[in-house]
């Protein structure tokens, strides 16, 4: 039982998967940041969906809480019941994955947690749990929004092959409905970039929207890696089962780093993380390696010479470029990658758009040993301010503080942008 704090709230937080730290994804860990961040000041249980086979919830955060509980999601692996979701997902208007997420025992736990415990606040992450709204009924109910759907839909749809669209059209317009649907329902919604907080305001104009970007932790001192870094090594990773990864990773193999090779022979590229498709298992090479899943990332990131991040869609704030910098890596990235971040272009990071500018970059940072230390050092300083522990509680515990006000009141007196 965690302990009665002076001004601690109950928060329940409503997660579509296990939360943990080291997660295969980012956002397992971006929830599993806040959910430990939160416990440190406030009485915190956490409910989440989980598949078969899906790493359970961190033992540690457990720890911190009062309780971690999940439920099982059914159907989650390709197959009959996963085409049978799917279909009642279409039939229905919703997108894919709203419909995939949709578990009435998860609802049921929801409602009997809320009578149950009475929380303050109910933090549903991720826009797939707002279908669980009606569930939270008389409590504070805030949507922490990690990627608008409607937006990522449409980047989603111009990255595709012709032959996919009319089924991303559907998409696009599915995630418009629901998400013109769901934004109403709370009492605030908080997104992780002022781009993102643009892109769901014009859906709902009258949304109480926040701007608080996730933390990713941070470490003592960067690991070192096992002998050095040899050969040298450009990494990029990220889960593949997220279409702007793919594209990056598609984007690096194939376009950029033969530029590097010609000028750098000896390079090793290095892409990591689950789910590789089979059409990024072919760009695999002598000096293209394609890992998988990894069980931790950490010291693949501290094994690189360079973080490379070509990233050309996608919303929200990118926890691989957050872990690199924690890292004190040298790290180049398009201005999408860093956006929601407050870094430099040049200081603690270097900003790259075209295939050519990419591989300029990475081919003088591998030549350049104190270029890279710079960059790595820089990227620390930044990183102990950005992830210092309690700015996250600190920012929640303002938009708390907020909600408190009459109903009536909200409207006029909570800010379109505030950022923690």
């Amino acid at each position: 039982m965690q302990p009665e704090l002076p001004g601690s709230r109950r928060i329940l937080i409503l997660s579509p998967f296990p939360p943990r730290r080291d997660g295969h994804h980012g956002g397992a860990r971006s929830i599993a940041h806040s959910v430990a961040e939160l416990a440190a000041g406030h009485r915190v249980r956490v409910l989440c969906l989980a598949a078969d086979g899906e790493q359970p919830a961190e033992p540690a955060l457990a720890g911190l809480c009062e309780k971690v509980e999940a439920v099982r999601r059914p159907g989650a692996s390709v197959g009959f019941r996963r085409v049978l979701l799917t279909g009642a997902s279409v039939a229905a208007g919703l997108p894919f994955w709203v419909g995939n997420w949709k578990v009435e025992e998860f609802r049921r736990r929801v409602r009997e947690t809320v009578r149950e415990w009475r929380p303050d606040i109910v933090h549903f992450e991720f826009h797939v749990m707002a279908q669980y709204a009606d569930a939270a009924e008389g409590c504070r109910r805030i949507l922490v929004e990690h990627e608008p759907g409607t937006a990522a839909a449409r980047d989603r749809r111009l990255l595709s092959p012709a032959w996919q669209r009319p089924l991303l059209d559907r998409e696009v317009k599915a995630w418009t409905r629901y998400e013109r649907a769901i934004l109403p329902r709370f009492d605030a919604v908080v997104c992780f970039s002022g781009r993102d907080r643009e892109e769901l305001a014009a859906l709902e104009p009258a949304g109480n929207f926040f701007v608080i970007p996730p933390s990713a932790g941070i470490v003592a001192e960067p690991p070192a890696p096992e002998g050095g870094i040899s050969p040298p090594t450009l990494l990029f990773s990220g889960n593949f089962r997220h279409p702007p990864n793919v594209d990056a990773a598609i984007r690096l193999a194939r376009d950029i780093f033969p530029l590097v090779r010609a000028r750098c022979p000896g390079t090793l590229l290095r892409i990591a993380g689950a789910h590789p498709p089979r059409r990024l298992h072919a760009l695999a090479a002598g000096d293209i390696e394609i890992t998988g899943m990894v069980p931790d990332m950490q010291p693949l990131i501290a094994a690189a010479t360079v973080v490379a991040i070509p990233l050309r869609s996608g919303l929200g704030v990118r926890i691989k470029t957050i872990e690199a910098l924690v890292l004190g890596k040298a790290v180049i990235a398009t201005a999408l990658a860093a956006e929601g971040l407050g870094v430099r272009n040049g200081q603690e990071f270097l900003e790259a758009g075209s295939d050519a500018g990419f591989a300029d970059g990475i081919t003088a940072l591998l030549q350049d040993p104190a270029r890279r230390a710079e960059l790595g050092r820089q990227a620390r300083e930044w990183a102990r301010v950005f992830c210092q522990p309690g700015r996250l509680r600190a920012a929640y515990e303002d938009l708390y503080e907020r909600l408190t006000l009459l109903p009536a009141l909200l409207p006029a007196l909570l800010p379109a942008d505030h950022t923690g």
